[in-house]
């Protein structure tokens, strides 16, 4: 039963989630296409058989049966494949008797309206406010590292700074464990800070779960706070020291904090930390098993200006974010694999995005409403990206292409979403571990 109830709440999360991202697309073809006075027969919420709705104008507004997003149905649009008569009145309302520049225009408005979607997702999740581990915005200096790990193999040791990570600028620890988890079975160049020196490191990055990039090294903990009359505050711990060692061991996260000090009763135990660019070990006695030290964590909210600022900025680094990664599949620096979700991935991640809480549904909301605008911008047939490259071949060039020529750009393109469909299918199918001992 819990594997039923699990499978039917992501699959009510897949359905809201899917059809308030693509619902935004089309409302983006629909509203250029009114502005400039083109005929729109249908603006549909779902797929399939109509269940009710109005028309005003010539437009139907229809609820339909299949609710994940929906289509906008332009008189004379080419490519059509809905059933209902769209020929051409002769009025010069139709799509194809505008200026390209129109059609161009409208075809840009739905991934537009995926942006505006995403900033207006993250001004909602900036004005609730989210708290995320600080650790994920903090320098990727290297707290802890696998015996026996790729990292471990290169050189790298704790309190290591990373500075460039293949290439780029190393900001934070997000950006590199994302590299490093986009990157299975593959050399990955970096260098690191290690006090004044500036060391090059290459890192062969290791194969984990569902193929994905490991190298075996973990972030330094960061203290958030230090509670006062506490036996951290007497023995001199401040916010913001690094936790390189406790009682003698490594850590991997925060969580391995308490059990260390649990297990040390009331005797006295190492605290080695980080503080700038100095070392140092503090003995500290727990109190009733605590010593009074709390996790980094970092608040976000702010009122609905400064929240509306940070969204558009968190949409813009997020679209850079998915622009590179589609770079580095283009160019086989990731695996495809690791990178690409299909309706299964999705479906998952939006069921544990629904249990999880509001904030972490906006939050996937966003990030999948930047992932359809960017992919639909791809210059292939017949996503938004194809049709664009065609208006803009032909502007080009000053005349229409032939129908031939269109013909088989549309079809190659429509063969090679096909071939992707099912590739991340196989993928996603792939990743299930009661399924995947059977699939080559």
């Amino acid at each position: 039963m819990d594997v039923i109830s699990s499978f039917a709440n992501s699959t009510v999360a897949l359905i809201v989630v899917l059809g308030i991202i693509i619902f935004f697309h089309e409302s983006g073809h629909f509203l250029l296409a009114k502005a400039f006075g083109m005929r729109v027969f249908i603006f549909s919420f779902g797929f399939g058989k109509r269940l009710f709705g109005f028309t005003r104008g010539d437009t139907d507004y229809r609820v339909s049966l299949i609710p994940l997003g929906g289509y906008v149905k332009l008189e004379g649009e080419p490519d059509d494949v809905i059933s209902e008569d769209t020929a051409p009145r002769g009025d010069g309302n139709d799509f194809l008797s505008r200026p390209r520049w129109q059609r161009l225009i409208v075809y840009f408005a739905g991934p537009a309206m995926n942006a505006v979607l995403a900033v207006l997702t993250f001004t909602i999740i900036f004005m609730l406010g989210v708290g995320v581990p600080g650790v994920r915005y903090d320098q990727p200096t290297i707290g802890a590292i696998d015996p026996g790990s790729p990292a471990a193999a290169a050189g790298l040791e704790p309190g290591d700074t990373i500075t460039t990570f293949d290439g780029e600028v190393a900001e934070d620890w997000e950006q590199v464990q994302i590299g490093i988890l986009m990157r299975p079975n593959r050399d990955i160049t970096m260098e690191v800070a290690r006090g004044a020196q500036r060391l090059a490191k290459t890192v062969h990055s290791r194969m984990i779960d569902e193929r994905m990039g490991d190298i075996g090294v973990f972030p330094l903990v960061r203290i958030g706070q230090v509670l006062k009359d506490s036996p951290a505050e007497a023995a001199g711990l401040k916010p913001d020291d690094g936790l390189l060692r406790v009682a003698g061991a490594p850590l991997q996260s925060f969580a391995d904090v308490p059990e260390k000090v649990r297990a040390a009763k009331d005797q006295p135990i190492a605290f080695e930390i980080l503080r700038g660019e100095e070392r140092l070990t503090l003995n500290i006695a727990p109190k009733e098993g605590r010593v009074g030290i709390g996790e980094k964590f970092i608040v976000k909210k702010f009122g609905f200006v400064r929240a509306f600022k940070e969204a558009g900025r968190e949409t813009w680094d997020r679209t850079v974010q998915m622009v590179g990664l589609l770079k580095q599949l283009l160019t086989f620096r990731v695996a495809a694999k690791s990178a690409l979700s299909g309706p299964i991935g999705i479906a998952q991640a939006a069921g544990e995005a629904a249990r999880t809480g509001i904030v972490s549904l906006l939050f996937l909301i966003a990030l999948l409403s930047i992932s359809v605008g960017v992919l639909n911008l791809f210059p292939m047939a017949p996503l938004d990206g194809g049709h664009i490259a065609v208006l803009l071949a032909e502007m080009l060039i000053r005349r229409e292409l032939s129908e031939k020529v269109k013909l088989v750009f549309m079809n190659a393109g429509f063969v090679l979403i096909m071939a992707l469909m099912v590739f991340i299918v196989y993928s996603d199918l792939s990743k299930l571990p009661w399924l995947s001992p059977y699939l080559p």
